[in-house]
Formats: C-alpha cells, structure tokens, sequence
C-alpha cells in the first residue's frame, strides 16, 4: 500500500475541501492511504514514510500563500527524493488561474530535483472571496488524485 501525504493551507475552507477531495480520489485506486495535513501542524514531518506528497494553497496576490510556500520549502530540506509530488490551488479570478501552483512547483524544481512532479497541478476556481468552491471543481479534484494515484502505482 503506497502512502501520500498531502499538505495544504486555507483561509475560507475551499483549499482544504479541494485536498479531501483529492484524498479520496486517490484512495479510491485502493493502492494507496492518504493523510491530510494543514502546513500548520506538518512542521515535524517524517517524509520518509511518504511515497508521494502534495502541497496546496489558495492564491494570493498572484502567488501561492505563504503558509504553503514555507511548507514546500520545509519539505524539500527534509528531503522528497524519488517521491512522486503535485501542487494545487484555489484561485478566485481567472488572471490567477494556476498562479500558485506554477509557484509550488517552481520551488520543487529547484529545491527537490531528486522528485518526480506530477504533471501540471491542479487550480481550483472559487465563487466568491470566500468561496464555496465552483460545483465542477470537486469532481475535477477526484479526478486529478485518481491520476495522481495511477502515476504512483505505475
């Protein structure tokens, strides 16, 4: 059983709706457990026990949170070689449409050149300022952890 963990940072809730769904899709493969963690409380992580690791947040001011960018950037000096990893976001204007994520993964690029980044992440639109997420993107995020989970098993 592969195991992944995935660590995000919310202001309003949508980010964390966003990975519960992206859990489940990629439990549903039944390969794989998932844990889902606010960055707030993974400051002592142990990711060797990890085959595969996803960062998320919501956007602001064209970026990826800071909360979730420092979480990145603990994770890659604790080490993410040979892991499998993805970023997500929640983003409320188009102009901001995979802001974060490019963000995330610029620091996985740099910072964990020994990962495997997973494909182009995943940027969720919100409906308002505080959400609730757009109805389509729930499905969308099962979906992206069923393929998350497929790359992992392969």
């Amino acid at each position: 059983m592969k195991k992944v963990l995935i660590i995000f940072d919310t202001t309003y809730g949508n980010t964390e709706q966003l990975a519960k769904e992206i859990a489940s899709g990629i439990e549903d493969s039944g390969e794989s457990e998932c844990a889902v963690l606010n960055q707030k409380d993974a400051k002592d992580v142990d990711y060797t026990q990890y085959d595969g690791v996803l960062f998320g947040g919501p956007v602001h001011a064209f970026r990826a949170s800071r909360g979730i960018r420092d979480a990145t950037n603990r994770a890659c000096k604790a080490g993410l070689d040979g892991k499998l990893v993805a970023a997500f976001d929640t983003y409320l204007a188009k102009r901001h449409e995979h802001k974060g994520t490019q963000g995330i993964e610029k620091i996985l690029r740099k910072k964990a050149s020994g990962a495997r980044l997973f494909s182009e992440g995943l940027s969720a639109l919100v409906d308002t300022d505080k959400g609730p997420l757009n109805a389509d993107e729930p499905g969308k995020a099962h979906e992206f952890g069923q393929r998350f989970a497929a790359e992992l098993g392969s």
